[in-house]
């Protein structure tokens, strides 16, 4: 796996990470807007990456195809979205598709413009990371300025946190300990937990889509703050990127119902996605009771 990041700016980042980093993006539009000769291959693709049919898109500008091009799936993207004082990474996208020739129409569908041709796939995953722990992360030189580029971290910059996907796992790491979890069984990152709980959180994720009145009740009755641990997005990344952005988790497996299965507010809860992925680290998931208990006896320094 190899790691890159790309400068975009705040002003970029304010206009355009709501759209389609932090926001979805239909795999039918993504389609529609590729050349004829790729579509096919794009959408039995990113459908088999991301069977719900939405993700997360980026594209850099031409000028960057020297290190774009070496880009491959499974490697890492983060996101710059400015270097002004500490400086702020709020995303990481680890790609599942990306075809190295230019998507000038697709481009210009989800951003306004052409000048962003070489776009991939993936899903954000948010992560804490200011751009001034990051150069001490993988030993740049202080005043080092990436000016709007992408680069390419070369391996041995990362050796001391096991390379480029030791250093991926220490940004994504759970913040608590997970301690003595009693009658629940944390989860192996083997390949197969991984696909099944994926399977569990594609059948989550359908379910509200085809309810989404269930969630809009959610939303006003519980509001846009963790019920967990209490993380405000607005408050965190501002009105304009963090308002009314919360997740919604079913307390109950869903997996095990049938499609006709009717729910209450009762049975929902509105969480940061720091929470969300907690509650489904175990096996079963997690109560957010529960969750909330252990994060309450967590002793902060």
């Amino acid at each position: 796996m190899q790691l890159f990041f790309h400068d975009v700016g705040l002003k970029g980042a304010n206009a355009d990470f709501p759209k389609t980093v932090f926001g979805n993006v239909a795999v039918s539009d993504i389609v529609e807007h590729c050349p004829i000769h790729l579509q096919t291959e794009v959408e039995n693709k990113l459908l088999a990456e991301f069977p719900d049919g939405w993700c997360n898109v980026w594209g850099v500008p031409d000028g960057a195809k020297s290190v774009i091009r070496q880009l491959k799936v499974d490697d890492v993207m983060l996101l710059i979205k400015t270097t002004g004082g500490d400086g702020d990474m709020p995303a990481l996208c680890h790609v599942k598709g990306f075809w190295k020739e230019q998507l000038l129409e697709l481009s210009n569908f989800l951003w306004g413009s052409s000048h962003f041709p070489y776009v991939f796939f993936f899903k954000t995953q948010h992560i804490d990371l200011t751009w001034t722990q990051f150069k001490k992360d993988v030993q740049y030189m202080p005043n080092f300025r990436p000016s709007g580029n992408v680069y390419r971290v070369k391996s041995e910059r990362l050796d001391h946190f096991g390379g480029s996907d030791g250093y991926v796992c220490h940004l994504l790491q759970d913040t608590y300990s997970t301690g003595n979890v009693g009658r629940y069984e944390l989860r192996e990152n083997t390949p197969e937990q991984e696909y099944a709980e994926g399977e569990r959180q594609v059948r989550e994720a359908s379910y509200f889509k085809r309810n989404a009145k269930l969630v809009k009740d959610a939303k006003a009755k519980f509001g846009f703050i963790c019920q967990i641990c209490d993380f405000d997005f607005e408050s965190v990344y501002g009105k304009e990127l963090g308002s009314g952005f919360i997740e919604c988790h079913h307390k109950n497996p869903l997996h095990e119902k049938d499609n006709n299965y009717s729910s209450t507010l009762d049975d929902v809860c509105m969480v940061c996605s720091n929470c969300h992925r907690m509650l489904h680290r175990t096996k079963p998931a997690m109560k957010p009771e529960e969750l909330k208990e252990r994060l309450q006896k967590k002793p902060y320094n």
